[in-house]
């Protein structure tokens, strides 16, 4: 455990400490006129919670933009603003640097920070983390869409209005369809910039964590490469494939889990690999 001090100028009767505790949030300790306020501050993006993560977000839009507003750290830490002004400048800077985590462009992220979206007063319920209750058929649309850049439709895939009598007892959304899809888009196309981003943030490291590092032989460079044909990737042709001549089974390979088809996609190519040695 560490811990480092920094004083204000003495007649503001202003002090302040950070200790970072057993390794989770990081807890600031400010001493004003004698009274310790304490508050906390995630040390990363697992320790946030939903609306910090889309507060976290938005920062980076702005930041991108090339503004900076204290009122971020303000929002993260629960520090009141007349507080926040009485601290000395080197204060305030080592309180931002905190948050310096959130400016790495490989994200460490292994929890749903975005389980739901909301857009005009309708909730719409996201995937696991795991992508345990991912279907092929949902992935195959949804992972497409992201690769096009076409994150409203991605997002519109993955998260669903909650289904009618849910009793936990399955997937909390209701059945991905395409036609579903489709009709989700008059609110998904004004869903917030900040909620989109940080569902293509989360997306994407829940993707690397889960899917190309647990499949390295299928999202290996090799295994998506189309300099063959010189066309685009497509999970589509892929599934086509896949399938062969059973394509009568279509609808059972749609349902099936994402992980039961790309585990056996992996197998496929690497045994195949092996063979050609």
């Amino acid at each position: 455990m560490s811990e480092y001090v920094i004083r204000s100028v003495p007649k503001l009767l202003f002090g302040m400490s950070r200790t970072k505790t057993c390794g989770k949030m990081n807890e600031i300790k400010i001493v004003v006129a004698k009274k310790e306020l304490i508050y906390q501050a995630p040390e990363a993006f697992d320790e946030m919670a939903r609306e910090q993560f889309i507060l976290t977000a938005e920062k980076i839009i702005h930041t991108a933009a090339g503004i900076d507003n204290d009122n971020y750290y303000l929002a993260m830490t629960g520090i009141d603003k007349k507080v926040w002004d009485k601290l000395h400048f080197f204060q305030r800077y080592n309180i931002k640097q905190l948050f310096d985590f959130t400016l790495l462009v490989s994200l460490s992220i292994s929890k749903q920070l975005l389980p739901s979206i909301e857009i005009n007063g309708q909730q719409f319920i996201g995937y696991q983390p795991g992508f345990s209750n991912t279907t092929w058929e949902e992935f195959i649309f949804a992972d497409q869409y992201v690769m096009n850049g076409k994150y409203k439709e991605a997002a519109a895939c993955l998260y669903r209005p909650q289904r009618s009598g849910y009793t936990g007892e399955t997937d909390r959304r209701i059945l991905f369809t395409i036609y579903g899809t489709n009709s989700r888009m008059q609110f998904f196309n004004n869903i917030p910039e900040a909620e989109l981003l940080a569902f293509v943030l989360n997306y994407k490291a829940l993707r690397k964590r889960n899917l190309e590092e647990k499949y390295p032989f299928v999202f290996s460079p090799k295994a998506q490469s189309t300099s063959q044909n010189n066309s685009t990737f497509s999970w589509v042709g892929i599934h086509r494939d896949l399938m062969g001549d059973h394509f009568y089974d279509e609808t059972k390979f749609y349902e099936l889990n994402v992980h039961v088809i790309l585990n056996r996609l992996n197998t496929v190519i690497k045994e195949n690999r092996h063979s050609k040695k």
